[in-house]
């Protein structure tokens, strides 16, 4: 029996828990997979980054303040939330920008 996850099956909270425990782990291609599902489900681009990447950075940035992780496991973690921010930069370069904006 496998121990895989069916993202499409988990609810869009479940899911961004799970995309912070992967990046705890390190697993940047998990995180990566995470990312697109939420866009795919609507999720903008920003609250990815805020509710699924940066919460689960968090917990990351508390270990590593407690002694729990080092600073290679935190390297590590920060790839993996890379990997998920690439996803979100090319989702909003893809989106329509209002006129007025300048960036």
């Amino acid at each position: 029996m496998s121990d895989a996850i069916n993202i499409q099956e988990l609810s869009t909270p479940d899911l961004l828990a799970q995309m912070g425990y992967d990046l705890y782990d390190r697993l940047a291609a998990e995180v990566e997979a995470k990312v697109h599902e939420c866009l795919r489900r609507g999720m903008s681009a920003y609250d990815v980054m805020t509710q699924g990447l940066v919460a689960g950075m968090d917990v990351v940035g508390v270990d590593f303040r407690d002694g729990i992780l080092f600073v290679p496991e935190v390297l590590m973690a920060a790839k993996a939330m890379k990997a998920g921010r690439r996803s979100c930069s090319r989702s909003w370069r893809t989106r329509a920008r209002p006129k007025s904006a300048r960036w």
